[in-house]
C-alpha cells in the first residue's frame, strides 16, 4: 500500500514532460525594398554597360568613315597626279591607237569583220551603232592630247584626222576606259569633247547606271522636250551660252552639226522635281558623212516651267 503514491507522482510528473510547449522555428522572410534595390542596381548596371557598348560601337563606325574617305581622297588625288599622262602605264596609248584604227577604219563591205575585230576590244554589253556600217571612213592620224578621269573613270582624249570622201576633218574625241593590270577595255564608245584647257579645271561627268522609270505621262512629256531643246543647244553654243541652263556648262560651239536625238532611247527616271533622263544623239562633221552617235544623261531639277541641268553625264 505504501507503492501506491509514488507511482501517481511519476505518472503526473511524465505527463507534464509530455505536454511541454515545442519551439517553432522563426520563418525567414524577404525583405521586399532590399530586393527592389538589388533589382534596380542590375537595371542600372546593364543601362551602363550597354551605353558604354554603344559609345565603343559608334566610335567605330565613325572611325571608319573617317579611314574609309581617307582612302577615296588618296585614290582621288593619285588620279589627280597621273592625269595628262601616260608614263605609268605605255600600254595604253598603243592599246587606244589600235582600237581608233579599227572604230574609224569602216566601209560597208567589210562591216562584218570590222564588228568582231572591235568585239575584242569593247565592253561585253557595249554595241555599235548601225549608222557606222552605212559609212566608209579612214583614219588619217591620231594623237593622244592625255589620260584624265571623269567621274571616276580613266577617260583618254584623242586629236584625230578623219578621211571622208577625200575630205579630211579634224576631231577631238574621248574615250573611257578601264584597265586591271595589263588588261584594258573600251566602256565607252569615242564621244566628240572639248579640247583639254590645261589652265582651267575641266570635267565632265559620265554615264552613271539608270534607277526606276519615271511613270508620269506629263512630266515624261516636258523632260523630253527640254532634252531635245538641250542636245540641239549643247552642240550649237558656246560653253558661256550655256551657263543660262546647267550648273556647270560646257558646250561644243558648232565643233559639229546636230543631227538627231532619238526618241525611242529616252529613259527617264528619278522624281518629278529632280527627274533624271538619258537619251542617244547622233552628230555629224560639218560637209562630211562623218557621225557620232553618243549617249548623254542629264540630272535636272524642276524651275518654273523648264529645268535646270545639276550634272551632265556622256559617254
Amino acid at each position: 500500500m505504501l507503492r501506491i503514491p509514488k507511482l501517481k507522482i511519476n505518472f503526473e510528473y511524465e505527463k507534464k514532460k509530455k505536454e511541454k510547449p515545442i519551439k517553432i522555428p522563426k520563418a525567414h522572410t524577404l525583405n521586399l525594398g532590399r530586393v527592389r534595390s538589388i533589382v534596380l542596381l542590375i537595371l542600372i548596371g546593364l543601362f551602363i554597360y550597354f551605353s558604354y557598348v554603344l559609345v565603343l560601337a559608334n566610335a567605330t563606325a565613325h572611325k571608319n568613315k573617317v579611314l574609309q574617305n581617307t582612302v577615296t581622297n588618296l585614290s582621288i588625288k593619285m588620279n589627280q597626279e597621273r592625269a595628262g599622262t601616260t608614263s605609268y602605264n605605255p600600254l595604253v596609248g598603243e592599246y587606244l591607237t589600235n582600237f581608233l584604227n579599227l572604230y574609224y577604219s569602216s566601209s560597208s563591205s567589210d562591216s562584218d569583220k570590222r564588228t568582231q575585230q572591235l568585239s575584242q576590244y569593247l565592253a561585253s554589253n557595249l554595241t555599235l551603232p548601225e549608222s557606222d556600217k552605212k559609212t566608209n571612213l579612214k583614219l588619217s592620224s591620231s594623237t593622244l592630247t592625255g589620260i584624265f578621269t571623269i567621274d571616276g573613270v580613266k577617260t583618254a582624249q584623242y586629236n584625230l584626222v578623219v578621211e571622208a570622201n577625200k575630205k579630211h576633218s579634224h576631231l577631238t574625241v574621248n574615250i573611257p576606259y578601264a584597265q586591271a593590270n595589263e588588261k584594258l577595255t573600251v566602256i565607252g564608245l569615242p564621244y566628240v569633247a572639248n579640247p583639254i584647257n590645261s589652265v582651267s579645271h575641266v570635267r565632265h561627268a559620265r554615264l552613271a547606271s539608270t534607277g526606276k522609270t519615271l511613270n508620269s505621262e506629263q512630266t515624261t512629256a516636258k523632260v523630253t522636250k527640254f532634252t531635245q531643246q538641250f542636245a540641239q543647244k549643247y552642240v550649237s553654243s558656246s560653253t558661256k551660252d550655256m551657263s543660262f541652263l546647267m550648273a556647270n556648262p560646257v558646250g561644243l560651239d558648232g565643233a559639229v552639226d546636230f543631227v538627231s536625238l532619238d526618241e525611242s532611247t529616252i529613259k527617264i527616271s528619278g522624281t518629278s522635281k529632280r527627274p533624271i533622263v538619258t537619251a542617244t544623239i547622233t552628230v555629224k562633221v560639218h560637209d562630211t558623212d562623218i557621225t557620232q552617235v553618243q549617249t548623254i544623261r542629264l540630272y535636272l531639277k524642276q524651275q518654273a516651267s523648264t529645268y535646270f541641268v545639276t550634272k551632265f553625264v556622256q559617254a
